[in-house]
């Protein structure tokens, strides 16, 4: 004859277990400050000519996060149509003129 099993005690005060944090929910927060940061940062005119960010990091030599960083610490203007980013034919001109100014000030 088998003996029988018992089952368990639980304690009174059991804590809950804490959920893990999906790939989705880290995404989704992760989004949403970035969307605080970069909904302060006026758009600008739509009368001017718009870049992709790509296009314009590729005309400014630098990396397309380096402009992304910019956009949402507000040294960038652009505008957001859907989910693309769109910098104008004027912002980049004043981007590469600082840069050139600060290449001049440094040499």
């Amino acid at each position: 004859m088998k003996a029988a099993r018992r089952k368990p005690v639980r304690s009174a005060r059991r804590t809950p277990k804490k959920q893990k944090s999906t790939v989705a929910d880290l995404l989704r927060a992760r989004m949403e400050r970035e969307r605080k940061l970069c909904a302060k940062v006026p758009a600008p005119p739509l009368t001017e000519k718009l870049n992709s960010i790509v296009a314009a990091a590729a005309r400014l030599g630098l990396s397309v996060w380096t402009l992304r960083h910019w956009s949402c610490t507000g040294q960038l203007n652009y505008r957001r149509i859907g989910r693309r980013m769109f910098v104008s034919e004027s912002e980049i001109a004043r981007l590469a003129g600082n840069e050139v100014q600060a290449v001049n000030v440094a040499a």
